[in-house]
């Protein structure tokens, strides 16, 4: 069985093919679908296994960064609910994260209320580099299931800094939803959270690319193997759905 994979996109996303490829080289079907033809009636969202969210400039970062195509998702809202509630396993990278926390589906809230955002980096600028990061073995995350412990990502954000109240900060911690935690925190990002999870760990978003390491060729170090970190997060996925 080949899990169908949505890869859901808007203007301004750009890292799309790349997480394509991704989920195809790990025996998934994908189809680029705009979120306009969610809209519209054109695609419907049941018919799939697996959703990303891309990593871009969705919109053009107007207002903030996944600010727009979040309340574009949010006319869907009956539609993606049924998808995280039926423990579908749902990527945001990036743009995708940052779409996700301000739909409210991380930290998930029921009602989709924004309980935490993506902030302006510290240092005042878009970083691009290589950053060391952490699993929490103790997260119910279903994409870093078997993963090191420690290894390097790439990052490319302008409004990369997680940002919530203390309270729902604790709560994350408390309950191991701080699925990826920086080692070197290069945003500011509170707690070093570089990536959350759901309850449930179906739900996944990540500011580091999983897409851009994805074979070892794009490590600036060398590798024996032919494959490297970022394939272990979406073969997770595509295994995990093969079992629902």
């Amino acid at each position: 069985m080949k899990p169908k994979v949505i890869i859901l996109r808007a203007s301004g996303t750009n890292c799309d093919l790349e997480t394509r490829s991704a989920f195809d080289f790990v025996g998934a079907r994908t189809e680029l679908v705009h979120i306009n033809e969610l809209l519209n009636g054109a695609k419907k969202l049941v018919d799939y296994d697996i959703m990303a969210i891309p990593g871009g400039f969705s919109f053009g970062d107007d207002i903030s960064a996944g600010k727009i195509f979040a309340l574009r998702i949010k006319k869907l809202k009956s539609d993606f609910n049924d998808f995280i509630k039926a423990k579908k396993p749902v990527i945001g990278i990036c743009n995708g994260f940052q779409v996700l926390v301000k739909t409210g589906f991380l930290p998930y809230d029921i009602e989709l209320k924004q309980r935490a955002t993506l902030y302006s980096n510290d240092l005042g600028h878009f970083i691009c580099r290589w950053v060391k990061v952490r699993v929490n073995k103790n997260s119910p995350c279903i994409f870093t299931k078997g993963l090191p412990d420690e290894f390097y990502l790439p990052i490319a954000h302008g409004e990369g800094k997680f940002i919530s109240t203390r309270s729902i900060i604790s709560d994350l911690k408390q309950k191991n939803l701080d699925a990826l935690l920086y080692l070197e925190n290069p945003n500011g990002s509170y707690s070093d959270i570089a990536g959350i999870t759901n309850n449930s760990g179906n739900v996944f978003g990540l500011m580091p690319h999983p897409e851009r390491v994805f074979f070892s060729l794009q490590q600036p170090w060398k590798n024996k193997g032919i494959l490297s970190i970022g394939y272990e997060f979406f073969k997770n996925a595509v295994n995990y759905a093969r079992g629902l």
